[in-house]
Formats: structure tokens, C-alpha cells, sequence
């Protein structure tokens, strides 16, 4: 096998995005730009080695197709031939893996290898398309792209493998940039504390004092929230599975909100304090001399820089992406060191937060004693001491849940110091703050009568716009839990204090300065909220972190644990604030999403690492999303808290958002009360009916001769005599049958004077022949046979039919 062979399998490891093939037109490029592939960090992969390497470089460059390979080392072997293996691993398969002499890759100093000699080998290599074919086309461009290279050193002599050596394979694209994302999500953290500080200190709009600012305060942007969910996204990687490596890079960009930030000084001395301490490894000879290269490849040296580093000790094996300790590796931080590392910068967080807000206090006294903004923060000034301990039990609050998983992990290590730290830490925190929330339900209760009621809730499927499949709860014996076929009853109690014993914790200034960091942010009817939560974070805590021997447990049990906890926390909506509940649905639906995404690739373990990949950036999204909805959640909140801090009289900017403000203000004043909307009053179904609103009577033609007919009848009197008059022809008239209404008296005649009292047959024709009246038979059979004279048969009931022919 030539040089040129296996220097060529050992660089396939080393991929990047595609860029142009040089066309040989004698252009130059850059001596230290980007390969297309490359080695990255790398260690040792066996213990007790005969061969350490200190430098193991190879990259291809898809724009002049060269493949460059440098390693350095040293060895502790007297005299020994030796026979090398190189493996190539790309998307979690072996792809190339090929047996080889150094004697015969015109390696010197391995043939034979010798106490005493540095080991180096250097070499540029061209190379053709149909040599790196094999390369698929997704490892140029992929994020995170997971490839190994390694390299096993066999003794001749012993048969016996005597060193081994792994590196990653990266194409230089990532989704971890702490250093600008951390750097941002820090700041947006810091804007949302300021801003809830100075909603917490402000005096206006909503009353004077501790209680008036409190109000303001619960509708900002907790930054508690702001944490809980970076928490969330980050510990992620403290499942128990073999992670994508993107999500591994993703989780990076969030370690600093746990504290896991890595300080080269702090953990030189962590290695100390736990008997670990970092290789030292030299390149050079133990004269000192510089190796002498040769004289072809010194024009390369400003191209040749290092890719990788040899990672510490602690660390797994380059390439790994199981559990914690490879989320941690990628922060360079080892498992052993993590809950330490935590724990110190939490001690230093406390210690500039006195620092900050007793420094805060002077200034203020200062700019009040020159007549700068005296009354702008008020409250704080007069009462500092109570606002630095609610930051710093707050604060407590915010490490509870990282610092509790931290410690729990730890006590999984069996590491003797730290793990005796870890305890001590553990029971302070939890104590300290299982004791707050007892003293503050003691005092909030005390004098009172706690009552517990059989309340059970009642779930119910339905469909929201339609089509999509949801789950209602909703309380027993309600009209909607009625109406639902077949419902599911959950056992549920409910808790109430005897309302003339009930001391509000919102309206009393001892209690919310005593209490006002654990319950400020809840409702008034949800101020006991805050035991339950903690209780839901400190099983979350213990999941996380004891579970690492068993994932199955540890990702089912969140899986069931996250569920649950939105459920009950949908159900109560215990913030008092509109956004802050809108974020537990967001919070609720990512770690839901996570896990049951985690939970499919646990049950799956042959699952292609392409598809794992795939799976991995859909986590991303769902992750991404809920911490974009943050920063928006915070952006109004700044805009809010400006809405707040304006005096009324001023005019905000821009003025159309004057009406925003003034609703959002009686919006604040109506959540501070805490009372029920009217119950939604149900509608009857609405089927096909009508209803008479109006009766209009429309005229008839006879109306036309009321006034020339009025003589003729006495009225209303005239017309009863003659219903009532038995002898009458009217009532002897058969039923059904209508008498004319209109009819002639028997004293007129048929003459022009008579027909001249009808005024359209007047105005129309004025020379009417004197007529005799007709038979009555021709009358009789006229108003029988024709249809005018059967319609006025249907009418006529009010006139006599036997005089009819003699008005004739």
C-alpha cells in the first residue's frame, strides 16, 4: 500500500462544504483557509497507551482535491515494528477502514518505533474525483456533521494493540455559537430583570406602596420563566440516549443560564480537588530541539495550522454522544467537574447581586439628596433591605431546579469530595426552601379553617376548529361537563379557607413583603400555587438526574411527569398575568414534543443516524420556537412597562397606543380582582320558526264609500240588533254563507243621483238609464253561478241575502 493510499482513506474523515475544484488556472488561494472536511478535537480511545499523540491533523480541500495529514507523538516502546488500522465512520457507519505498514507509508519514525524519537509524520497528498466519491454529498453541507476517524497502532511483537487514537470529522458548519448566542439570550435575560425590578420599585398608576407596585410587578415578564425555559431546552441533554450531534451543539448556546460555564483557572483547580489532573503532553523531544521537517513541506507551514486539540482527561472519546457527559464535553467541562462548576457560579451571581443592589441604593440616596427623580422609586428606597432579600430568595428559586439536578447527578458518580459537597448543597437548598413555602402557608393561614370539598373534574373530547383533536377538563355538574357523551371523571379536592378567616396575601404589605417572592405572580385564588410547582420541579430535578442508569424510567416518567403538570397548570392558570399563562401552554407543548420525540428514538435504537439527525433539528424547531415566543413575550414587556411607568398626565409615544395603554391599565386593575367572568348564559337551539311583530290592515274597495254609506247603517248598535234578532234574515242565513256587505236601501233607485254618490262610476259615466230592478231568480242565479257572485256568497254574513233583490 502506498503513501499516498492511506493517507488518502485517513483524510476521507475530514469533510466541508463543497466549494469550487480548481481548474488549474494558476490562481492562487489562500494559505489558511477552510478545508472542505477536517479533524477535529481528538483523544485517546485505550488506556495505559505506549503512544501518545499530541497532534493528529487531516483535512481534505475540495478546491485543489488535497488531502493533508499531520501527526505528532511520542512513544515509550524500546524497539518495536508496528502495523497500523485506520477506520473512517460517517453518519454513524463505517465507511472506509484499511491495515497498513508505516514502513511502507514512508513513515520513519514508526519503523521501527523507538524511546526517545518523536513520532511525526507530514504529507500532502493529490487526490482525483473518483477517490473521494465514496464521500456522501450530505457531509459538505449538514450541520454538525457526525464523522470519526481512528487510528490503531498494533505491535508486531506482541500482537497486541498498543495505542488508539479518535477524532472527529467536521465541515466547519455548527449550530453552537455560545460566544454570540449566549451573549444575546444574556442581555434579552438582564433587559426583563431591570424591567421587573423597576415595575417592582414604581409607585404610579395602580396606588401608592409595597401593594400598588406588586400589581405592576405580576403582570412583567418573570424572569424565573425566562430561566425555566432555557433550563428546560439545555438539561434536555441530560437524558440517557445518544443524542444527534446537533442538538449536542444546539444545547451549547444554553449552558450558561445553568452556571456551566467553563473558566480554564477554575477547572484546573476542580481537576485538583478530584484527583484529576489534564494530560501534559509534548511535541518535541526531551532535548527540546525542534524537529526538522522536510524541505518540500516547510512552504506549507502557514497552511498547516492545528484543527483539533487532545481533549482532557474526563472527558468520553471524541465522536460519543451519549448522556450528560457528552453534553457537557462539548463545554469542555467534565461530568465530574459540572455540579462544582454550577455551584461557584451561583455563590458568585449571589455575591454581585449584594454588591449590585446595595451599590444601586447609594446611588439613588445620592441622586434624591441632589433632587433627581425623588419620587420615581420609592418604594425600593425605602425599602431596600427587603427587596435584596427578595431577589436573592428568588434567585434561590431559579438555581433550584439546576442545582438540584446537578447534585443528584453527582451523587450518581461516586466522586468522594464533590459528592459530599453536592450533599450539603442539596439539603440547604431544599430545606431552605421547602421552609419558605411552609412558613408562608402557615402565616397566610393562620387564625383560618382549611376545607377540603370533593370537586371532581370531568375530560371530555372534543374538536378545536374542526379537526383537531383536544382534551377539555372541566369542573363535575357544569353545563359543559353535562353535555359531553361519555366523559372521563378524575378524582379532584378542592382547597378553601373560610372566607371571614382568610387573610389576603395581596393586600397585606407584611405579607407581601415577606412573602411577595414566592406568590407575587399568582392569583389571588392561586396563591398556594407556588408549593405545587416546586414540588413538579424538584421530581423534574430527580428524573433528570438520578435516572442516568436507566433511561427507559428516567424519559417515560418525564414523559408521564410533563403531562400531568400541564394539565393541572392549564386547568388552575395561576398567573395572574395573561402572558405568563400563555407560557406554561408553549413550556407545556415543548417538553411534551421533546420527549415523546426522545422517547421514539430510545425505542428505536437501530435507527438510521441520518433519520436521528432529521428527528434532532425538528427538536431544534420545536425549542426555537418556544424561545422566540420569549423574546417576543419580552419585547412587550418592555413596551408594557413603559405603558406603566409614564405618569397619567404624560403622552406616550406614539399616541395611537393611548387607548393600548389605558385598556391595559384596566386590564391590570381588573386581573388584580381576581373575579370570575359572568357565567355564559346558554342559548336554546335555533330551528325554523316565525313570530307576528305587526298587523297592518290594508284598504278594500267597499272602504271607498264609508262616507256616502254612513245613513245607511246605524253602527255597530244596528248590526248586533240584527245578529241578535232571531227573525231576522241574518240569522237565519245558512253557515258559510257571507251576506253582501254593501248593499242598497229599498228606498233608492237606479237613477244617475244615486249612481252619482259612487264617485269613480260618477266621474266616469254620468248618463245612467233609469233601471228596474231585476228578478230575484236572474239575482239568485247571478250570485250563484259566476265567481263574483260565489266570493260574495264566502263574505257575506253582516247584510240581509232576502232583501237583496228588493233594494233592487
Amino acid at each position: 500500500m502506498s503513501v499516498g493510499s492511506w493517507i488518502l482513506i485517513l483524510a476521507l474523515l475530514f469533510v466541508q462544504w463543497p466549494t469550487v475544484i480548481a481548474q488549474g488556472d494558476g490562481s492562487n488561494l489562500a494559505d489558511d483557509r477552510r478545508p472542505a472536511l477536517y479533524t477535529g478535537d481528538f483523544g485517546n480511545c485505550m488506556e495505559n497507551s505506549t503512544i501518545t499523540i499530541s497532534r493528529f491533523d487531516a483535512a481534505y480541500y475540495a478546491d485543489n482535491m488535497t488531502v493533508l495529514f499531520h501527526i505528532d507523538g511520542k512513544t515509550s516502546l524500546v524497539n518495536d515494528n508496528l502495523m497500523s488500522k485506520a477506520i473512517i465512520h460517517l453518519d454513524g457507519e463505517s465507511r472506509f477502514s484499511i491495515l497498513f505498514n508505516p514502513c511502507n507509508a514512508n513513515l520513519p519514525s514508526l519503523c521501527p518505533a523507538r524511546s526517545g524519537v518523536n513520532i511525526t509524520a507530514a504529507h500532502i497528498i493529490p487526490v482525483s474525483q473518483a477517490d473521494v466519491s465514496e464521500i456522501p454529498a450530505i457531509a459538505f453541507a449538514i450541520p454538525d456533521f457526525e464523522g470519526r476517524a481512528d487510528l490503531r497502532i498494533f505491535s508486531n511483537s506482541t500482537n497486541r494493540q498498543v495505542a488508539c487514537v479518535t477524532a472527529i470529522i467536521t465541515n466547519g458548519k455548527t449550530f453552537s455559537h455560545p460566544k454570540i448566542i449566549s451573549s444575546v439570550l444574556g442581555g434579552f435575560a438582564f433587559i426583563v430583570f431591570i424591567s421587573s425590578f423597576v415595575a417592582a420599585c414604581s409607585t404610579f398608576v395602580t396606588g401608592d406602596g409595597i401593594i400598588g407596585s406588586r400589581s405592576l410587578y405580576a403582570h412583567s415578564l418573570s424572569v424565573y420563566m425566562v430561566f425555566s425555559c432555557f433550563h428546560s431546552i439545555f438539561f434536555t441533554g441530560a437524558l440517557s440516549i445518544d443524542f444527534p450531534s446537533v442538538l449536542i451543539s444546539f444545547w451549547s448556546n444554553f449552558a450558561w443560564s445553568a452556571g456551566l460555564i467553563k473558566a480554564e483557572s477554575m477547572q484546573d483547580s476542580l481537576d485538583r480537588i478530584t484527583r484529576k489532573s489534564a494530560p501534559s503532553i509534548d511535541a518535541m523531544d526531551p532535548s527540546g530541539q525542534a524537529l526538522d521537517l522536510e524541505r518540500e513541506l516547510y512552504s506549507l507551514s502557514k497552511r498547516h495550522f492545528q484543527f483539533g486539540v487532545h481533549q482532557k482527561e474526563g472527558l468520553p472519546v471524541p465522536g460519543g454522544y451519549l448522556g450528560f457527559p457528552a453534553t457537557l464535553a462539548q463545554l469542555d467541562i467534565t461530568a465530574t467537574n459540572a455540579f462544582m462548576t454550577a455551584f461557584l457560579w451561583f455563590l458568585v451571581l449571589l455575591v454581585s447581586l449584594v454588591v449590585v443592589v446595595g451599590g444601586l441604593k447609594l446611588i439613588l440616596g445620592a441622586c434624591t439628596a441632589a433632587g433627581l427623580g425623588k419620587d420615581r422609586v420609592k418604594v425600593f428606597r425605602d425599602n431596600w433591605l427587603a427587596f435584596l432579600k427578595s431577589i436573592l430568595c428568588r434567585t434561590v428559586l431559579i438555581a433550584f431546579f439546576p442545582m438540584m439536578l446537578l447534585a443528584t447527578f453527582q451523587f450518581t458518580l461516586k466522586v468522594p469530595g464533590p459528592q459530599a459537597i453536592a450533599a450539603i448543597v442539596f439539603m440547604t437548598i431544599l430545606i431552605g426552601v421547602s421552609t419558605g413555602i411552609a412558613h408562608a402557608y402557615v402565616n397566610i393561614l393562620r387564625g383560618g379553617r382549611l376545607k377540603s370539598e370533593r370537586e371532581s373534574r370531568v375530560i371530555s373530547l372534543e374538536r378545536k376548529f374542526g379537526f383537531v383533536p383536544w382534551c377539555k377538563i372541566s369542573r363535575q355538574g357544569s353545563n359543559a361537563a353535562d353535555q359531553k357523551p361519555s366523559p372521563t371523571l378524575i378524582p379532584w379536592w378542592k382547597l378553601s379557607i373560610e372566607k371571614n378567616q382568610e387573610r389576603d396575601i395581596h393586600d397585606e404589605e407584611t405579607l407581601v413583603h415577606q412573602f411577595g417572592w414566592l406568590s407575587a405572580r399568582f392569583r389571588r385564588r392561586r396563591w398556594w400555587f407556588f408549593g405545587p410547582w416546586f414540588l413538579y420541579e424538584f421530581i423534574r430535578a430527580l428524573f433528570y438526574g438520578g435516572g442516568q442508569s436507566n433511561p427507559r424510567a428516567q424519559i417515560l416518567g418525564l414523559l408521564a411527569l410533563e403531562i400531568i403538570a400541564l394539565g393541572v397548570s392549564a386547568s388552575a392558570s395561576p398567573f395572574q398575568s395573561v402572558r405568563l399563562n400563555a407560557l406554561i401552554y408553549v413550556f407545556g407543548i415543548m417538553k411534551i414534543s421533546t420527549l415523546a420525540i426522545i422517547a421514539a428514538l430510545m425505542l428505536n435504537t437501530g435507527t438510521n443516524r441520518i433519520v436521528v439527525t432529521v428527528l434532532g433539528i425538528v427538536i431544534i424547531v420545536f425549542q426555537g420556537v418556544t424561545v422566540l415566543a420569549v423574546i417576543i413575550f419580552g419585547a412587550v414587556n418592555v413596551y408594557t412597562t413603559y405603558f406603566v411607568l409614564a405618569p397619567l398626565e404624560s403622552r406616550i409615544k406614539p399616541e395611537s397606543c393611548i387607548p393600548v395603554r389605558e385598556k391595559y391599565l384596566k386590564h391590570i386593575q381588573t386581573r388584580s380582582v381576581d373575579i370570575d367572568p359572568p357565567p355564559k348564559v346558554e342559548t336554546e337551539p335555533v330551528v325554523p320558526s316565525f313570530s307576528v311583530t305587526d298587523v297592518r290592515r290594508y284598504p278594500k274597495i267597499d272602504d271607498e264609500y264609508d262616507d256616502q254609506r254612513g245613513p245607511l247603517f246605524s253602527g255597530s248598535s244596528q248590526r248586533a240588533t240584527m245578529s241578535d234578532d232571531p227573525t231576522t234574515p241574518r240569522a237565519n242565513a245558512p253557515s258559510g254563507v257571507r251576506l253582501p256587505r254593501r248593499t242598497w236601501s229599498p228606498s233608492q233607485s237606479w237613477t244617475n243621483e244615486g249612481m252619482s254618490s259612487i264617485p269613480h262610476l260618477a266621474s266616469s259615466r254620468t248618463d245612467w238609464p233609469i233601471l228596474n230592478p231585476p228578478p230575484a231568480s236572474i239575482n239568485n242565479s247571478f250570485r250563484k253561478e259566476t265567481p263574483l257572485g260565489q266570493a260574495q256568497n264566502l263574505q257575506s254574513l253582516e247584510t240581509d241575502v232576502h232583501t237583496f233583490p228588493q233594494k233592487f
